[in-house]
């Protein structure tokens, strides 16, 4: 690692054992763990070359439980050694901080409190830290890093959801904004509709990250002496924002949460070129696959003559640009793969009939 002054991004993996269940709805991949392990490798890989094509002064990191990438098979074992070879550190990382109940849904989302200890450990104080989720892009990393806060605030997207929309999906308790609201109301705080706290980027000094965990974990204990469980990061973080045990501050004019082709019903994002990071859930099984294809050929001449102008990101990234034409393109492309994989398998002897 460098100095204070150099930023340092952190992503975080955690690879499930064979016998936990696990369901992530935007992952497209096989439901094996090697599989999603895999994809999700796939994002690692396109964002530390979206910052390390760049040739900026930041340190990169991923926090992971991977011991021996040769468990996820040879795909998982080169897709380590070409994030490796980006300079990224392989922090190894043990999931501590798991869902208080038995949810399968994003069961890993609250690996980033254990990823915020494995990477701010031994930091300096002041030092620029970033905690991302795997499936985003840089397109300004430089205005994202002169914005992240000073302690104590920890900066984060806002995502702007009705008071009573399900977020999560699941679960009883805490699962709309305004129900977070009650509950920060029955444990002492205000009783209203907080903002709720997206997961995908937390920013901050090290000392103030540590203090965000530390916040989430008394929450935790407050919440199972009455009987109750917030299963995901996303829910305890906007509930500690309620709570006023955290600062947030907003990020979201230069980091958002894109989804991507014709099937979402979200609202489209206004001018995402003018953003400086795209998080891209819709794009694990796409966009972000197709270019980590291209790197692990050693093609980077493409993805780095399109990080150096946004419209041209935008166009390879789905932002923007994704016609009747494009989506044509990229159904043929997903189903040539399908169709490929299949046939790798069979041959191997783990196709379906064998």
């Amino acid at each position: 690692m460098h100095s204070q002054s150099t930023p340092l991004v952190v992503q975080y993996l955690y690879v499930h054992q064979q016998d936990e269940a696990f369901h992530y709805p935007s992952v497209r991949a096989r439901s094996s763990a090697e599989a999603v392990a895999v994809r999700y490798l796939e994002c690692a890989l396109v964002q530390a070359a979206s910052l390390r094509l760049r040739e900026l002064d930041c340190d990169l990191a991923l926090a992971t439980n991977i011991a021996d990438p040769r468990q996820l098979g040879r795909a998982g074992a080169e897709l380590m050694r070409r994030i490796e070879a980006l300079g990224v550190e392989v922090l190894p990382t043990e999931y501590r901080h798991r869902p208080g109940d038995d949810s399968a849904t994003y069961l890993s989302s609250r690996y980033v409190l254990d990823a915020i200890l494995a990477a701010t450990e031994g930091q300096p104080a002041d030092r620029t830290t970033l905690l991302t989720d795997l499936d985003c892009v840089w397109v300004a990393p430089e205005r994202l890093f002169a914005a992240v806060p000073a302690a104590p605030e920890i900066g984060c997207i806002h995502i702007r959801y009705p008071a009573d929309w399900d977020v999560v999906g699941f679960g009883a308790v805490g699962r709309t904004p305004s129900a977070i609201g009650e509950l920060a109301g029955r444990l002492g705080g205000p009783a209203q509709t907080p903002p709720w706290v997206g997961g995908e980027l937390l920013a901050g000094t090290p000392g103030a990250m540590r203090e965000l965990v530390a916040a989430c974990e008394q929450i935790d204990s407050r919440l199972a002496a009455a009987g109750e469980v917030l299963p995901t990061e996303e829910q305890v973080l906007t509930l500690a924002g309620a709570l006023g045990h955290v600062a947030f501050r907003n990020l979201s004019p230069l980091a958002w949460r894109i989804q991507t082709g014709p099937r979402h019903e979200a609202p489209p994002v206004q001018e995402p070129l003018s953003l400086a990071l795209w998080h891209l859930p819709g794009e694990k099984g796409l966009s972000m696959r197709r270019t980590a294809r291209e790197l692990r050929r050693g093609r980077t001449a493409g993805l780095r003559r399109d990080l150096a102008e946004p419209a041209r990101m935008a166009r390879r990234f789905n932002v923007a640009g994704n016609g009747l034409a494009r989506r044509v393109r990229d159904d043929g492309w997903i189903a040539g793969t399908r169709v490929f994989g299949a046939a790798r398998g069979l041959f191997a002897g783990t196709g379906p009939n064998s």
